[in-house]
């Protein structure tokens, strides 16, 4: 009989590694033990869901990887194995998990993106291809300063400009709030931008700490300045914040949020009340593209047969509320991508960062096309974007956007 998949309850029933090491070294071109490492540096222990996705779709694609024989490395097939570090939201230990990485020969490194800049110092040095999954700062990404980190994320700079055209036809009053980390700032600056080249006008605009629960005071302001949208670009914490501030003032604004959105701690912090989710939206990565939602649902079935329903920790209608694994074909894709240009040149190291510039491609788990070029290290188009709203705690394509009434909604009930 094959094992009943595990329903997951905020964490991963499978554990995790959650090393924080140090280390320095230099990436051979051939992996020299038994198995190649396949390195994941995430927040485990301050973003989880950030690091979960990540760390989910890289095992998934592991175990693809590895079911099929392993890399195809000069010498014979090599079973990837996969090491978690968890960096904390920390730049200095990310750096410290880029040098383990180096140290263990990896074949890639997969992060969130914190201290990337740095990181891409160190991978460069060691022909390490390095893939960011979630943050989307316009700086991150730049393949002459740093020709060993790709983006496999919807940058900023897509999803605010998406944001801001939507929001644009409105004439709306914007007051934004952004947190202190490097994603509030990045996504920040990219918003401003957006908002001025969509002439939106912003009437407040507020830094507040990551940490930040009570956001009465900054709410506030925003309702005095005559604002008619709230934009937050925060962690899952502070949109969870400001979207209870904004009802227990009585105020009647949508608030309208970037991809932490869709974290399940938004939900869970508000789970009283499921009618407040109903005036935030928020900008992410479309889950189905254009051949429809077959491909998304196979690489679910995938994923959930090995590791389990992801439950949010809600329910609605008596029914409970699953979160979609859509993140998580981002390191999916980035492991299988890497898996394809290792199995065209047969060690690691630099030759794979040539190929991965011209040559390996693939089919990603949505169905969407996923390769590189030497000059663009983006893997994510304007077109890959989409508005979501919620009914209750269950999210889904807006209507009353073009481009996103015509994506198919995802189940998320059991």
């Amino acid at each position: 009989m094959e094992p009943r998949p595990r329903r997951l309850h905020g964490v991963w029933a499978a554990p995790l590694l959650v090393l924080a090491l140090v280390g320095c070294g230099r990436a051979g071109a051939s992996a020299d033990g038994p198995t190649v490492p396949v390195v994941v540096s995430a927040p485990v222990s301050s973003e989880p869901w950030v690091a979960r996705s990540i760390e989910g779709g890289a095992r998934l694609a592991v175990e693809e990887i590895n079911a099929e024989g392993g890399f195809d490395l000069d010498g014979g097939k090599r079973k990837a194995e996969l090491v978690v570090l968890d960096h904390a939201s920390s730049p200095a230990t990310a750096l410290a998990n880029a040098r383990e990485a180096v140290r263990r020969k990896a074949a890639v490194l997969l992060t969130d993106g914190t201290g990337v800049v740095g990181v891409g110092d160190i991978t460069d040095r060691a022909a390490l291809p390095t893939f960011i999954l979630f943050q989307g700062g316009r700086d991150l990404v730049d393949p002459k300063r740093h020709p060993s980190v790709f983006r496999l994320a919807p940058a900023d700079a897509i999803m605010t400009r998406r944001l801001a055209d939507y929001l644009a036809p409105a004439n709306p009053k914007v007051a934004l709030l952004s947190d202190d980390t490097d994603y509030g700032e990045q996504g920040r600056e990219a918003l401003l931008d957006a908002f001025e080249v969509d002439e939106v006008q912003v009437v407040s605009d507020e830094v507040i700490a990551r940490t930040a629960r009570d956001l009465a005071p900054r709410v506030l302001e925003a309702r005095r300045a005559g604002a008619d949208r709230l934009v937050v670009w925060a962690g899952a914490a502070g949109v969870a914040a400001a979207v209870e501030a904004v009802h227990q003032a009585g105020w009647d604004v949508p608030v309208l949020a970037g991809q932490t959105a869709e974290d399940p701690l938004v939900r869970q912090r508000l789970a009283a009340h499921p009618e407040w989710m109903r005036s935030l939206k928020f900008v992410s990565s479309r889950i189905t593209a254009e051949v429809g939602p077959k491909p998304f649902e196979d690489f679910r079935r995938r994923y959930e047969a090995l590791l389990g329903v992801t439950d949010v920790g809600v329910q609605q209608d008596g029914r409970d509320v699953i979160q979609p694994p859509d993140w998580a074909m981002y390191p999916h894709d980035a492991l299988k991508l890497v898996a394809e240009a290792i199995d065209q040149v047969n060690v690691l190291g630099q030759p794979v960062l040539d190929t991965l510039n011209g040559g390996a491609n693939i089919v990603g788990a949505n169905g969407d096309q996923r390769g590189y070029n030497a000059e663009y290290h983006e893997g994510v188009s304007p077109t890959d974007t989409y508005i979501a709203g919620f009914d209750g705690f269950v999210f889904g394509p807006v209507k009353d956007d073009p481009l996103a009434s015509l994506l198919h909604p995802v189940d998320q009930l059991r």
